[in-house]
């Protein structure tokens, strides 16, 4: 056995009573892995494949996709131009894009999803962007920068004109389809000066105000039965989740802190909103929270930022873009449900043990010790996963180290009693020890 060089170093605090055990959160999994950034993952209707762009070896962006189960990169798109925002039909044959072309504005294009020749959708010298489908494949609504503003509009997917939504003097930002494909949810900024969610008849008509007060609100996304949208608000300087009947009404909030949350997705049964919350690690990690409110849960937890999270169709997994250790933005997924537990072999250069499991004086030490120099992170979770404490987060040297937890939160605040995880990271490496705290 490595002997270790004795540097003790204790902080002492108080806790209740602890039993440990193992646990391990869900495996994140790279589809990706090489030095190109790669954005904006979609979900194939099917979920076989996930469609996204890249910026690849022509030095543009380009339409990619990839088996879910992971497996070798497929071109779709490859020219001198720029492609981006990859939408699957919901018939899963083709795919609508963004592309910068030879009119120097940016067009809506789609392409077969198998791969071939590459289908214009608008020619003219305005920018479009953010194409989405219509629940039955017939049209696609985008942004259109007409006039000196942002405007919605829709274009036949089969070629034809384009149809105008909106028209007046203010900005009008990412249209979502209506499930039944009858109404279409925005953000625009209004007479407010804010952003506000509004609606439109898909057939055209008056615009309806969804929201309306002093803060800013982006994002629109419809539930699975039309019932309700999220999105997100800033309050107090942080973006929160909230959501509002599709029909108008009270808005009510789902996330209510001191960090942002961004970019809500329903999941397929609509019990839960995914999102990317910059929480307590300094990083943008993967959320998640019942849309009825409650406690949320985080599905990572390291020190790298993960964006832009999407719902699997049977909704079992969640697919995002990560900033890794590659130092490019790799296509990541893992499973839905968060956290499990299981049992875990360490690097021989690292050590980890809580002690005592059950401590009548109410003092528990959380030992750790490398043999080599190495950049540790020491956190406490309770059973949701959320962080409720940053105990350690430096580089340390070889030796030997204790530390106890008080039973706070990062506000000095006592935990309630309950389960609560103790999670060390480490270069490559890392382990978690599960507590039950006892009053």
């Amino acid at each position: 056995m490595t002997k270790f060089i004795q540097k003790r170093i204790c902080h002492t605090l108080l806790i209740g009573t602890m039993l440990l055990a193992s646990l391990l959160w869900a495996q994140e999994i790279p589809l990706t892995s090489d030095f190109y950034d790669h954005y904006d993952p979609e979900w194939s209707p099917d979920g076989s494949e996930i469609a996204y762009d890249k910026q690849d070896g022509t030095g543009f962006r380009q339409i990619y996709k990839v088996a879910s189960g992971g497996g070798a990169e497929i071109p779709l798109t490859s020219d001198s131009y720029h492609h981006v925002t990859a939408e699957w039909a919901f018939s899963g044959s083709e795919i609508a894009y963004t592309k910068w072309n030879a009119t120097g504005f940016s067009q809506v294009y789609k392409i077969q999803s198998s791969g071939g020749a590459e289908t214009p959708l608008t020619s003219d010298s305005y920018d479009h962007l953010d194409p989405q489908w219509s629940p039955d494949d017939v049209e696609i609504v985008y942004m259109k920068l007409f006039g000196g503003f942002r405007q919605i509009y829709t274009v036949p997917s089969a070629g034809g004109s384009e149809f105008v939504l909106t028209s007046d003097s203010y900005d009008h930002w990412y249209p979502e389809w209506s499930p039944d494909g009858s109404e279409i949810a925005y953000d625009k900024q209004d007479g407010t000066g804010f952003r506000q969610i509004y609606k439109i008849s898909s057939s055209g008509g008056t615009e309806l105000p969804l929201t309306n007060d002093t803060y800013d609100h982006r994002y629109p996304q419809w539930s699975p039965n039309g019932n309700e949208i999220a999105y997100q608000k800033d309050i107090a300087g942080f973006w929160q989740i909230y959501k509002i009947a599709s029909t108008g009404g009270t808005e009510t909030p789902l996330t209510n802190d001191t960090y942002d949350h961004r970019y809500a997705q329903w999941s397929p049964d609509g019990s839960e909103i995914v999102y990317q919350k910059q929480d307590i690690t300094g990083f943008d990690q993967i959320y998640k929270v019942s849309s009825g409110g409650g406690t949320e849960i985080p599905l990572t937890s390291d020190s790298y930022d993960h964006i832009y999270p999407q719902w699997s169709p049977d909704g079992s997994e969640i697919v995002y873009m990560k900033y890794d250790g590659t130092t490019f933005w790799q296509i990541y997924k893992v499973s839905s449900t968060g956290i499990t537990e299981t049992s875990s072999s360490l690097p021989e250069f690292f050590r980890f043990t809580i002690k005592p499991s059950i401590s009548l004086s109410g003092r528990v030490n959380i030992n750790y010790g490398v043999t080599r120099k190495t950049r540790i992170s020491l956190y406490i979770y309770d059973i949701t996963g959320s962080v409720v404490r940053e105990l350690v987060k430096n580089e340390v040297e070889p030796g030997s180290y204790c530390i106890t937890w008080n039973g706070t939160d990062a506000y000095g605040r006592r935990a309630p009693e309950g389960i609560y995880f103790c999670r060390l990271n480490g270069d490559n490496f890392s382990a978690t020890k599960k507590m039950v705290l006892l009053k």
